[in-house]
C-alpha cells in the first residue's frame, strides 16, 4: 500500500530545503598575497554613508568611502555589495558583508571593466577593520569566515582570523604580499 502526502507538505518540504541550501556559500580561500595581485585597488577608507538600488535585476547596497590612503591602484570612493532593500523588496545573499558607517577599513577591491562596478575581493575575506590596541598601535583584523572554505584544490579548509599591526600589513601590500 502506497503512502500519499499532501501537496502542501511536499511543497513546505521542497521550500525547507531550498532555504537551508540557500542560507551558505562556500568561498575560495585567498591568501594575502593572492588578494593583492587580483584586487585593482586597496585602499584605507572610511564609511561615510550607505544606500541601496536596483542594477537590473540585483539590489546592490552602495558604501559612499573617504579614503584616506590608496596602497594600491586608483583612489575609490564607492564600493557595492550584492544585496539590500531598494523599492520595498530585499535581497539577501549568504557570504556578503555589511559595511558600518562611520567604521574604518581596509579595503581590497576589484573593479570589473565591463560593468564599472567595485566588488571587494573575496567577499568578508577582502575586509580588514581598523582598531587601536592597548598601546595605541593601529591594528588591521579580519575575524574567521564562518562560510565553508575551500583551497585552490578544492579542499575544504578552516579559515583563520587575522590580525596584525596596521603598518605589517601596509608592507605585505607595497611588498606583493609575499606571505
Amino acid at each position: 500500500m502506497s503512502k500519499f502526502i499532501p501537496t502542501k507538505f511536499v511543497g513546505l518540504i521542497v521550500a525547507l530545503c531550498a532555504i537551508s541550501a540557500a542560507s551558505a556559500a562556500t568561498l575560495q580561500q585567498l591568501s594575502l598575497a593572492q588578494m593583492t595581485q587580483s584586487a585593482t585597488a586597496i585602499v584605507r577608507a572610511r564609511v561615510l554613508n550607505s544606500s541601496a538600488s536596483f542594477t537590473g535585476t540585483t539590489i546592490y547596497t552602495h558604501y559612499k568611502l573617504q579614503v584616506s590612503e590608496t596602497w594600491k591602484g586608483s583612489t575609490q570612493t564607492e564600493v557595492m555589495l550584492p544585496g539590500g532593500v531598494a523599492g520595498g523588496y530585499r535581497q539577501v545573499f549568504p557570504g556578503v558583508p555589511t559595511l558600518q558607517p562611520g567604521n574604518e577599513y581596509i579595503l581590497y577591491l576589484w573593479t570589473s571593466p565591463s560593468t564599472g562596478i567595485t566588488h571587494v575581493v573575496g567577499l568578508s575575506q577582502g575586509i580588514f577593520n581598523i582598531t587601536k590596541s592597548g598601546d595605541g598601535t593601529l591594528q588591521a583584523a579580519r575575524d574567521r569566515i564562518g562560510e565553508t572554505m575551500l583551497d585552490a584544490t578544492g579542499h575544504a579548509v578552516r579559515d583563520q582570523a587575522v590580525q596584525m599591526p596596521l603598518t605589517q600589513l601596509k608592507s605585505q601590500v607595497k611588498g606583493g604580499a609575499s606571505q
